[in-house]
């Protein structure tokens, strides 16, 4: 007896040629031997190894991400949370005083801590033309859900003493973007007004990693090749994947969220995830756009004019969100 689900469709064996419809630079990021390498991750309950797994994977992150904001004229102040830090970044040029944004850093949940919440926010808010912080959030193996997201939480409680909902934008990507959609979710939840505008780049929607694209873009992602099953176990402690707070798109959005901006691309592992929160968002009545670009996988190359015009669409949209001309 066949468990095969009814409909599936067998393909052959072929072979996906690099697109002629995009960029050289994206081509080349692409096609770059390091992607052909398989990632190697400990075993689940080897804590010691994810922690030294944590710490080489945020080295390389760190001084990579260290030299791209070395281009920029910045200064930061570090402000001290109950459990983390929250990072301020202040821009040579700042276009509105009286307005914010808060950058909640990507990497599976697990990297893109320490110096590289510094550095992720530079670029931001030097193209923003606003303070922006960025919070330095809790990280599994030793604090799974909900401490991040408690940690993001209060980073906005530090905001709205300082600004305004309406003056402040709210940025993520992949992961990270998971955790704006369940900040603005808790928050709202706990009483706090909703800010002004989110943008979510690739969003983490379901931990249950079911959607479509999970399938159809396996392999033909070069970032993310295949669903992780160490993340959801890792980042979730336990708790149930459908909770709202750790996959955003069962929540109740027609209580209210932010106007949003969802990008991703064609080759992405995480499309349907993005394009099933943003019809989320369409059917509780909220406010968002979805721009969706071709062959881009889990993350494009920096020097690639199609990473130049993903940013310009997600600062276009903060300001103009934020009432800046």
């Amino acid at each position: 007896m066949s468990d095969e689900i009814p409909g599936t469709v067998k393909l052959p064996a072929r072979a996906i040629p690099l697109p002629v419809t995009i960029s050289e630079e994206a081509r080349d990021f692409l096609s770059n031997p390091m992607f052909s390498q398989e990632l190697s991750v400990p075993e689940l309950t080897d804590i010691e190894g994810w922690r030294a797994h944590a710490a080489r994977s945020n080295a390389g992150l760190s001084a990579m991400m260290k030299m791209q904001a070395a281009a920029f004229e910045y200064t930061y102040e570090v402000r001290h949370l109950n459990h983390c830090e929250l990072y301020e970044v202040i821009p040579a040029r700042i276009d509105s005083e009286d307005k914010a944004m808060l950058n909640i850093h990507g990497g599976a949940f697990i990297v893109g801590g320490g110096e590289a919440a510094l550095h992720a926010a530079v670029k931001l808010a030097d193209q923003a033309g606003v303070r922006t912080f960025s919070v330095d959030y809790r990280m599994p193996p030793d604090h799974p859900f909900p401490a991040g997201l408690d940690d993001c939480v209060e980073a906005y409680r530090f905001m709205l003493e300082r600004y305004k909902a309406e003056c402040i934008a709210i940025y993520g990507g992949s992961a990270g973007a998971n955790l704006v959609a369940a900040m603005v979710l808790k928050a709202r939840d706990q009483g706090l007004p909703i800010p002004a505008a989110c943008v979510m780049h690739s969003p983490v929607s379901d931990l249950r990693q079911v959607g479509d694209s999970f399938t159809t873009n396996a392999e033909l992602d070069v970032v993310l090749k295949r669903p992780a099953d160490w993340m959801p176990a890792l980042y979730s402690g336990g708790h149930d994947l459908m909770d709202p707070l750790l996959s955003p798109l069962f929540g109740d959005f027609a209580k209210g969220f932010s106007p949003s901006l969802f990008t991703s691309g064609t080759r992405d592992l995480l499309l349907s995830d993005t394009v099933r929160l943003h019809r989320a968002l369409r059917a509780a009545g909220v406010r968002a756009e979805l721009h969706v670009w071709e062959a881009m996988c889990h993350g494009m190359a920096h020097n690639a004019p199609e990473a130049r015009e993903i940013l310009d669409e997600h600062i276009g949209f903060v300001r103009r969100e934020l009432g800046i001309g």
